[in-house]
């Protein structure tokens, strides 16, 4: 044991020590925190006139949503922020440019995208058609949508059924919070998935194939631990890389934004984000669960890039391949109708870091389980993952050295 824990030293001090790593990691520290605070950076501006900075209405609206926060979202709330909406008068143009809109509107407007998407608003002018009834059966309306929405699908009855039973588990009323920090976050985290991906194809790629640039795989398996040791100590090093990478720029992204934005609303209903999402979950919950999502979907990436390394003999190669298989899905869209094709697509490692397959209505019925899109990705992840490890460790071991 001890020795194998001298060769997985071995292996990370070869590959920390190059500058290229180096500069790479910090790159990716920068790029992450940089992405983070995006949103934050340029200004907002009324007829060619500047209004204020992105950072100063971030604070503007962060306090708005705090005076109002530990209010029931119901009728009386709901009545507010229809009643302020009502006062913006009818424009062509946009109407948060309206001097209307910041004085009476501004204050409401996360409470407006919540009302908008429950009564389902194609313009903000159809709040007055919002009747009183309708306000006060805010959250039976809710329901019946997202039951609409479940029973549109291509889902089989009993997934139907799972999905419509866990949405009534949905815990009412909410509590309005301030929510910007875990809201940023959620939307960040793709990103930040993606960049993890790139780096790790870029700093495993050569754990296998550059041993046969550098014409020392036939010195390696000829030594004492070749066949064996220091196939398991590179394997454990480009598995560990993924899962160390993915916990220091998901931590970075998480900070970064949680000190510009706010700590608050870790406890708050995730509906107060996504409004007609079935999910149980708390705001914290759901980055905690989209968290191992990215860790195990990047764990599967690691595992792909270490079967490429040892079959290929150039790491450039391997890095193209990876860069192709995490880019192209980006640019290719699989409809929802027929659902095993959908769901079969969401397992390619890229795909696999969507937020919605966290917090859709689609339940999977596997083998007479009915589960979620989730639980199949963090299992395939897993599962493959093992599968694909032995035949890392049998292509290094027994090709034929040239």
């Amino acid at each position: 044991m001890k020795g194998l824990i001298g060769l997985i030293r071995f292996e990370y001090r070869k590959m920390i020590v190059k500058r290229s790593t180096i500069i790479i990691l910090l790159l990716a520290v920068f790029l992450t925190a940089c992405t983070s605070v995006g949103p934050l950076m340029g200004d907002y501006y009324v007829k060619g006139e500047k209004l204020e900075s992105n950072y100063d209405g971030m604070k503007k609206d962060r306090e708005y949503i705090r005076s109002l926060a530990g209010r029931e979202l119901g009728s009386d709330l709901l009545s507010e922020a229809i009643e302020a909406y009502t006062r913006i008068p009818n424009t062509d143009g946009k109407y948060t440019d309206l001097e209307d809109y910041h004085q009476y509107a501004r204050p409401y407007s996360e409470i407006y995208h919540i009302i908008r998407r429950v009564y389902r608003l194609s313009d903000w002018k159809e709040v007055k058609s919002i009747s009183q009834e309708d306000i006060n059966n805010f959250y039976s309306i809710r329901q019946r949508m997202i039951e609409k929405n479940i029973e549109e699908t291509t889902m089989s009855a009993i997934e139907k059924e799972a999905s419509i039973k866990l949405s009534r588990q949905v815990h009412t009323p909410f509590i309005y919070s301030y929510t910007g920090g875990y809201t940023n976050f959620l939307q960040q985290m793709y990103t930040t998935a993606i960049l993890i991906c790139f780096i790790c194809a870029i700093c495993i790629a050569p754990i296998f194939a550059g041993e046969y640039v550098d014409k020392m795989d036939s010195l390696i398996l000829s030594s004492k631990y070749g066949k064996n040791k220091i196939i398991y100590a590179k394997i454990f090093t480009g598995i560990s890389f993924s899962i160390l990478l993915s916990i220091l720029l998901t931590g970075v992204s998480y900070i970064t934004i949680m000190m510009f934005y706010g700590w608050d609303g870790g406890n708050s209903p995730i509906q107060l984000f996504l409004p007609l999402s079935i999910q149980p979950f708390t705001m914290k919950q759901a980055a905690f669960l989209y968290f191992n999502v990215v860790i195990f979907g990047n764990i599967l990436s690691s595992s792909l890039t270490m079967l490429l390394s040892s079959k290929l003999r150039s790491p450039f190669m391997v890095i193209v391949i990876m860069t192709v298989f995490t880019i192209l899905p980006m640019f290719l869209s699989i409809s929802q109708d027929v659902l095993w094709i959908y769901h079969l697509y969401n397992l390619i490692p890229a795909n696999m870091f969507y937020l919605d397959n966290i917090t859709s209505i689609y339940f999977i019925n596997f083998l007479g389980l009915v589960v979620q899109p989730y639980v199949i990705i963090l299992a395939f992840g897993i599962i493959l993952s093992i599968i694909l490890l032995p035949l890392v460790y049998r292509n290094f071991k027994n090709h034929n050295c040239v």
